[in-house]
């Protein structure tokens, strides 16, 4: 059965291409992917339930601010999150660390690392 995973990510239309490495990632991982532009609807979506990954893009415009990242905390507790960032601020991969968050890639994306990673966590 294919593994749910919620990805949230800043994509300019339909344009999906700065996201290629790791929507091919969970792929080959098996997963069924959700697409999400809104950080307050995959957030949403994935506490819903039968989730088994969220994936966020934090450089997202809507995954700023004090109130997603305590929401990503909150979150972190009850199901495997990953935060992609262009930024390899110390202070955000520590926050990481300190609510749980089950990993912190910087980009641009290894596709093949990513896929590695991925299979781990959904094969478990």
């Amino acid at each position: 059965m294919a593994r749910r995973v919620v990805l949230i990510a800043d994509a300019q239309g339909d344009d999906w291409g700065p996201m290629a490495p790791l929507l091919g990632a969970l792929s080959e991982a098996g997963a069924m992917t959700e697409l999400f532009t809104d950080c307050t609807a995959g957030l949403v979506s994935a506490v819903r339930g039968g989730t088994d990954l969220l994936v966020i893009d934090m450089d997202a415009p809507s995954s700023g601010g004090l109130d997603t990242l305590a929401k990503i905390g909150r979150i972190a507790s009850q199901l495997p999150v990953l935060l992609l960032s262009a930024e390899a601020s110390k202070a955000q991969r520590m926050w990481a660390v300190e609510v749980g968050v089950l990993g912190y890639v910087t980009k641009p994306l290894d596709g093949q690392a990513l896929a590695r990673f991925l299979w781990k966590v959904l094969r478990g």
